[in-house]
């Protein structure tokens, strides 16, 4: 707290800098998803073959926006200690506030294309539930899934900076084992029962899942202990990403 100021200023800038000299500017947070939405919500409605195309779209929108905030924030802080390196050697404060500024433009970039599903709810028909009050959970979780693998990320990206080229990898990976495109139900009915517990040891599983169950009820939720499972990974990556980046800390200026 003694920090927040910091905090606040060095967010400014990071989200300044993002969209300096764009001609859309802060659209791309809008454009991005949106194109994302258009194809992915195609190929889904194509390949499943849904009759209705509307609703089908809207549960893709949903998916892809909470894995676009999970890769921003995973991408954005795997990459903040070294891309503010030059901070480190002029005054002293805990490090830990470069990451979490990162995560500020990526809250408000996800603020802005939510407007894309209220939209898409609107157009579709779509009725809210009392689960909904439970969305900013599974949004935290999110945050906090794409924080923590980050941080370990980007502890290790300051002595190999190979981690630059592996994260996009990573997160393209990530997007087709994950319940984005298809539902977590459409993955465990096509895998052999032993890799069920594979699939759902994916943090995101359970964030995803999660939050189609808060807009839209119903059976979004496969198998509760699956989700349990995938809720305990979550935990388990952000404490391990902690530890991790406050173990090396000390000897970042070493290497930065």
């Amino acid at each position: 707290m003694r920090y927040k100021n910091l905090l606040r200023n060095l967010a400014r800038r990071d989200f300044l800098v993002r969209y300096k000299q764009a001609f859309a500017g802060i659209l791309w947070a809008l454009i991005k998803p949106a194109i994302n939405i258009l194809v992915f919500g195609y190929i889904s409605t194509k390949i499943n073959g849904s009759t209705d195309a509307a609703t089908n779209f809207v549960y893709v929108a949903s998916a892809i926006l909470l894995w676009q905030l999970f890769t921003s924030v995973f991408n954005d802080v795997s990459n903040s200690i070294v891309g503010n390196a030059n901070l480190f050697s002029k005054v002293f404060f805990p490090k830990i506030i470069i990451p979490l500024s990162t995560i500020l433009v990526c809250l408000v970039d996800f603020c802005i294309s939510l407007t894309i599903l209220v939209v898409l709810f609107i157009v579709t028909g779509q009725t809210l539930h009392w689960q909904i009050i439970m969305a900013p959970f599974f949004i935290l979780l999110t945050i906090l899934n794409g924080f923590g693998i980050g941080l370990y990320f980007a502890t290790i990206n300051v002595k190999f900076r190979d981690v630059k080229f592996i994260v996009p990898v990573i997160i393209q990976f990530g997007m087709y084992v994950s319940p984005v495109i298809f539902t977590t139900s459409y993955y465990l009915e096509r895998l052999p029962k032993w890799a069920h517990w594979l699939f759902c040891l994916n943090p995101m599983v359970g964030a995803i899942d999660g939050f189609k169950y808060c807009l839209f009820g119903g059976d979004a939720i496969y198998n509760n202990t699956y989700f349990i499972v995938s809720l305990c990974v979550s935990v388990l990556f952000l404490i391990i990403g902690l530890r991790y980046f406050y173990k090396f800390e000390r000897n970042f200026v070493d290497y930065i």
